[in-house]
């Protein structure tokens, strides 16, 4: 009878996803963290009550403080204080700091290895690997560069998550960005999202047709064809929407119906992150200065 029972019991078995499962997972939770960007940008949260014009100065005003730092702890102040307005701003301070160091910071850090090695700066060897070794002061300044740009990309990534797009297209052509710049972006921003949209539906089509998940090589080829398909996809749908936009009057400028309104508040955030750069600037400067 056990035996029997053993016979009997349905085998358990994992099938591994395809890649063109994978993928069309991983397209479909880029689709929805992109359109989760007017959900994120509506909380009432700290950023989300600013106007955007005084968001895009903002971004500026970090980013030229951040290149005058040059000391790494005033620099991971400035990507403190970037985590902290994330916060302020009802944003999962996990995610943010995931997605800024994943994108920025990894590139950066691919950026500063050279700079980290005996050939480009020498110094105190940390580790030693011939021409290539570690050295103290290399790994300081690479440090200090990938710190650096995560702090730039922190602030911009806030004020993109908090506002909305047609708020920050209207914003730029407020502050005099050239029509076309604008208008490549509106477009750009639009078409990505459809884009994305149409690999994870031919992905999901293909998925759900399939028996088997396939060889590796078969579903490599077959995502190198709908790569190709995809980029002729937009060019065309790049030509129709510009001929639509023709036929209905479009002469270069992006009309908007957002009104943009300064309030006190919007003075006030705008003077205390001035006196907050100046403050960090002054440390530098001050406290951690050789």
């Amino acid at each position: 009878m056990p035996a029997l029972a053993h016979i009997a019991e349905p085998r358990r078995t994992t099938r591994r996803r395809s890649l063109a499962r994978r993928t069309a997972d991983a397209v479909g939770h880029a689709v929805t963290e992109v359109l989760d960007n007017d959900e994120i940008a509506s909380r009432p949260g700290l950023m989300q009550k600013l106007d955007a014009r005084v968001k895009l100065a903002t971004i500026l005003l970090f980013a030229v403080a951040a290149s005058f730092a040059h000391s790494l702890w005033v620099l991971l102040g400035f990507v403190a204080l970037a985590s902290g307005l994330a916060a302020a701003s009802r944003l999962s301070v996990v995610s943010f700091s995931r997605k800024v160091w994943a994108s920025a910071g990894f590139f950066a850090l691919l950026l500063s290895l050279p700079a980290a090695t005996a050939w480009i700066t020498p110094g105190e060897v940390l580790v030693a690997f011939g021409p290539l070794s570690i050295t103290k002061p290399g790994l300081y300044i690479a440090v200090r560069l990938v710190a650096r740009v995560a702090a730039g990309a922190g602030i911009g990534l806030l004020v993109v998550w908090t506002t909305r797009w047609t708020d920050l297209l209207h914003a730029l052509t407020a502050l005099h960005v050239p029509d076309l710049v604008v208008a490549t972006l509106a477009m750009t921003q639009k078409q990505i999202v459809t884009l994305l949209r149409t690999v994870e539906n031919t992905h999901l089509a293909r998925e759900s047709r399939m028996l088997t998940a396939g060889s590796a090589a078969e579903n490599r080829g077959w995502v190198t064809e709908r790569m190709a398909f995809v980029a002729r996809k937009s060019m065309k749908t790049a030509d129709d929407v510009y001929d639509a936009m023709l036929a209905r009057g479009y002469a270069g400028a992006m009309p908007s119906l957002v009104r943009l309104r300064t309030t006190t508040r919007d003075w006030a955030w705008l003077v205390a992150s001035t006196l907050t750069c100046a403050a960090l600037l002054g440390a530098d400067k001050v406290v951690f200065s050789r």
